[in-house]
């Protein structure tokens, strides 16, 4: 895992700190001064010029700065690693689940929908073939293919491809088994359909990290960085390159916007539905929720919890409270934090106790997107370093001394027949 250093914007692309130090005193954007940038007209003075220079701002902001592209890094890793987790943890019933003679047929796929004439997963036909009608040896090469795509995904090796294939891998498997999971692969599947449209490789990946050895190496020999020659058709290139570069910066910023506005109304949804329900108004739901066979991992732990009455209510007003909330809290700057850490608390419980581990997973890395891109330099920094301290504490096997060259005669003559010779020489 490695860090760039070249990176200093922070999420609202002002500077911002890239030591752990520097973290507790964040700094406020220093404003332009008079001399150096003109000075904006008021609104009231000039309404349309006013809310035209504010557009051009933006704009320019949204197709020059990418942002968060470490929480799109730890979304690509978290979700390349849970769904790699999936598949290697089905693997000894991965042909009863989704091959060829999986119980999931077309046909019922059809009476599902209650339309013979309607395929829900049109959008991945060729693929859902190939799962479940291509044979048995066309499905585990397949299968087989998905793990690789996972892994090189999690890894960010060549993620502008990759992202691609992880999502149809995703879509493909959710449409061959609709039943199979716990409400995780949807989740997994929509953000693996954003993630496609970001740039999720450009950090803690293997794609930055063969740029930035490219970079030292091309430093090193003195080589300088590609230009475009100072030519008409040079010139016109140069400017196809950025107009591609900020195409491909807004396509990225929109689809962080979109990933965000996702989880929001997965909250916010989650949260209405609950506050209709006559049991979450009274602060029942929790305690009839831990008595369903189905979501009882650990009985023991369930009949406990379920004997706190005074805990489980509260617990189950502040969930209500804080889904609803959280749309409107990302919009603070420290009011999102508390609604994020008493998440996090609510799905790390979902996946304890009640065995629904694959979609609190795939929440908690959901959230990881709102948090800022210093906490994420200053969480790499801290990581980088316990891996150098403990690769230091490893035991390296002694090297051998290099042998000294000897001329014929000194390996001729042993060396007490040399007495003109120095010990030291």
């Amino acid at each position: 895992m490695t860090t760039e250093t070249a990176d200093t914007g922070g999420a609202d692309g002002t500077a911002v700190p890239s030591t752990p130090s520097e973290l507790s005193t964040p700094s406020e954007p220093s404003e332009p001064s008079a001399a150096i940038a003109p000075a904006r007209p008021a609104f009231r003075q000039n309404p349309l010029t006013w809310s035209a220079d504010r557009a051009r701002t933006a704009f320019t902001r949204l197709t020059t700065y990418a942002v968060a592209l470490y929480g799109t890094a730890v979304l690509r890793i978290g979700y390349g690693s849970l769904y790699l987790i999936f598949l290697l943890h089905e693997y000894p019933r991965h042909d009863a689940l989704w091959g060829p003679d999986a119980p999931w047929t077309p046909a019922l796929n059809q009476r599902f929908a209650n339309d013979p004439g309607l395929d829900w997963f049109a959008l991945d036909r060729w693929w859902y073939t190939f799962l479940g009608h291509g044979g048995r040896t066309w499905f585990e090469v397949w299968y087989h293919v998905a793990i690789v795509v996972c892994l090189a995904v999690a890894l960010g090796w060549r993620t502008r491809f990759t992202s691609i294939c992880f999502a149809l891998t995703i879509m493909a498997f959710t449409g061959r088994n609709v039943f199979l999971t716990d409400g995780g692969d949807n989740i997994m599947g929509l953000m693996a359909i954003y993630l496609a449209f970001t740039r999720s490789g450009a950090r803690w990946s293997l794609d930055a990290r063969r740029k930035r050895r490219q970079a030292e190496a091309r430093a090193a020999q003195g080589v300088p960085e590609f230009a475009w020659p100072d030519t008409p058709s040079g010139r016109a290139w140069a400017e196809i390159d950025r107009l591609r570069d900020e195409i491909v910066t807004f396509l990225h910023n929109a689809a962080v916007l979109v990933i965000a506005a996702q989880i929001c109304v997965v909250y916010a949804a989650a949260g209405l539905y609950k506050s209709q329900g006559s049991y979450w108004q009274n602060g029942t739901a929790l305690y009839y929720t831990l008595h369903l066979d189905w979501f009882r991992p650990w009985p023991g732990l369930s009949d406990f919890m379920a004997g706190q009455s005074v805990m489980i209510a509260i617990v189950a007003y502040l969930t209500v409270f804080v889904q609803i909330a959280f749309p409107f809290a990302v919009f603070s700057r420290w009011l999102k934090y508390p609604c994020l850490v008493a998440l996090l608390g609510m799905h790390f419980s979902i996946a304890v106790v009640m065995g629904l581990p694959l979609f609190s997973a795939a929440m908690m890395v959901g959230d990881a997107v709102f948090l800022p891109e210093p906490i994420w330099r200053w969480i790499g920094h801290r990581v980088r370093r316990v891996l150098t301290s403990l690769r230091d504490r490893l035991p390296t096997p002694p090297r051998p001394a290099p042998a000294t060259p000897r001329s014929p005669e000194l390996s001729a003559l042993p060396h007490q027949a040399q007495p003109h010779k120095s010990p030291s020489r």
